[in-house]
């Protein structure tokens, strides 16, 4: 039954909400539910006496403990004596959590499989236990899974999670088995991909199909077991190889309406293909040209795309959005600020930027430093204090999803870092052009310091970063600083 919101003229004392439902009724005045359950989800220091518990009460507008706000209520739990908002029975979540995990990892003789153990464990103990009773309400496939594991209806292997009605459902839970050493580690970029050449090429002709998977198998999948065993596989060749695999099945459509077959393609095929669509067509060139080589496309030429201009931002606009940066103070947005702190000094690629490990911040106590390749950098003040905070609290770590972390930015995703769109999307609303923001970066390195030094610190290429430095306007001040040092 829904219970109806009280009067419209009673105010909630926190939020100043009227016509809204109440669950309690404290010193400072009525508190709706929203604000008494953030309320009784708040740890820390008293602001009054500086104990660290439960502190649902306010001071000044400071969070404070029950005893210090005069809060007439006991909040520890009746069976563990943790002080937290209570879920049920005068139960904590952390118990009411640990009651149910244990009725549903039962087996038939009523103790917990050593199978689904460790997933016991790292669930009950997660620091956000109601992060882990609200996916098991929500997730009634992973719920039924995790049953069928425990009794042994379901074997625990890689094919049960693949061949499950709802893969996608229960992919959160294959991730925490892998997690926490119950299924060896996959690569999911990897059967992502495959599953997605067999999907976009279901409605295609027969013998186009067959073509772009062999294309996608001799060409990308290779590369990608190739760089996956040698530790190097990354989020943007997963994107790239679908990019480019996109592509090479537009290029069958349009040689099919031009009524050619791959062995029946010709020059004039490919010139109408790059110059009627986006720039984007010119990744259909490795497929045309593997084709040709392979035999299965007529001899053509594909010409290489060279991009007409850059886009840059100005060294004012770049200072600008470091400044904003500076001057975020959520404490939820560390990896936001260390992120785009990352970008815009050091001129990082975010797909570079999301896989950084722990390993790469060195704190000396009186310098911070970052190693991007061998060299270390020594991050300035005042952003080294950004770097700081974010170490201390690292996001995504108070559940189940990460065991010893070794990502800078664990993602939402067990044992995945933070995917990469992440950081350009919550970049790109703070209004940033990331390609101009990254060539500015780059541009006033190379001016800095010898290109070679920029991209042996930075992991460029000499190519690059002398490119950079000759569209900076250097080589004119290198001719400038040699003249002035002849006529010494």
């Amino acid at each position: 039954m829904n219970i109806p919101p009280d009067k419209p003229h009673a105010v909630c004392a926190r939020c100043q909400q009227s016509g809204v439902k109440f669950a309690t009724t404290w010193p400072e005045g009525r508190i709706c539910r929203r604000c008494y359950q953030r309320a009784t989800r708040i740890h820390g220091a008293c602001i009054s006496c500086g104990t660290t518990r439960l502190l649902p009460g306010l001071i000044d507008g400071e969070p404070a403990c029950v005893d210090c706000a005069d809060i007439p209520k006991d909040f520890r739990c009746t069976r563990c004596g943790r002080e937290d908002e209570p879920v049920r029975r005068g139960l904590c979540a952390h118990c009411c959590l640990t009651d149910d995990l244990s009725g549903l990892l039962a087996g038939d003789d009523g103790d917990i499989s050593p199978i689904v153990r460790p997933l016991f464990d790292a669930l009950s103990t997660q620091t956000l236990a109601r992060s882990a009773t609200i996916w098991l309400t929500v997730n009634p496939a992973a719920k039924q899974l995790l049953r069928d594991l425990a009794t042994g209806a379901a074997p625990l292997t890689h094919d049960t999670f693949t061949t499950h009605p709802s893969p996608e459902k229960v992919l959160f839970l294959r991730q925490l088995c892998i997690e926490h050493g119950l299924l060896e580690r996959v690569n999911f970029d990897i059967e992502r991909f495959q599953a997605w050449v067999d999907q976009m090429t279901a409605a295609e002709p027969a013998s186009e199909a067959r073509l772009i998977r062999q294309f996608a198998r001799w060409v990308h999948l290779q590369r990608m077991h190739a760089l996956d065993a040698a530790g190097k596989m990354r989020k943007g060749t997963f994107l790239s190889a679908k990019q480019s695999t996109s592509t090479a099945i537009g290029f069958l459509r349009h040689l099919r309406e031009r009524g050619h077959t791959p062995s029946e393609c010709v020059q004039a095929d490919v010139d109408d293909w790059l110059t009627g669509g986006p720039t984007t067509r010119s990744l259909a060139r490795t497929f045309v040209r593997w084709g040709v080589k392979n035999g299965h496309i007529a001899s053509v030429e594909f010409p290489y795309r060279v991009a007409k201009t850059q886009p840059i931002i100005t060294q004012q606009q770049r200072v600008q959005h470091l400044r904003t940066l500076l001057n975020t103070h959520v404490e939820s947005e560390t990896a936001e600020q260390v992120a785009g702190m990352l970008f815009l000094l050091y001129a990082q690629p975010l797909t570079r930027i999301a896989r950084m490990r722990l390993s790469q911040v060195a704190d000396a106590g009186d310098r911070l430093t970052v190693a991007i390749t061998a060299d270390e950098l020594v991050v300035p003040t005042p952003f080294d204090e950004i770097v700081r905070a974010h170490l201390r609290d690292l996001p995504n770590t108070n559940t189940s999803a990460h065991r010893n972390s070794q990502w800078l930015f664990p993602g939402a995703r067990p044992g995945e870092p933070m995917h990469q769109s992440t950081m350009m999307n919550k970049l790109r609303d703070r209004g940033i052009d990331l390609r101009g923001a990254r060539n500015a970066a780059l541009r006033t390195l190379v001016l800095e310091m010898p290109a070679p030094i920029v991209a042996d610190s930075l992991g460029y290429s000499y190519n690059v970063t002398d490119r950079h430095r000759a569209a900076a306007g250097a080589i004119h001040t290198d001719y400038v600083g040699r003249r002035a040092t002849s006529r010494k």
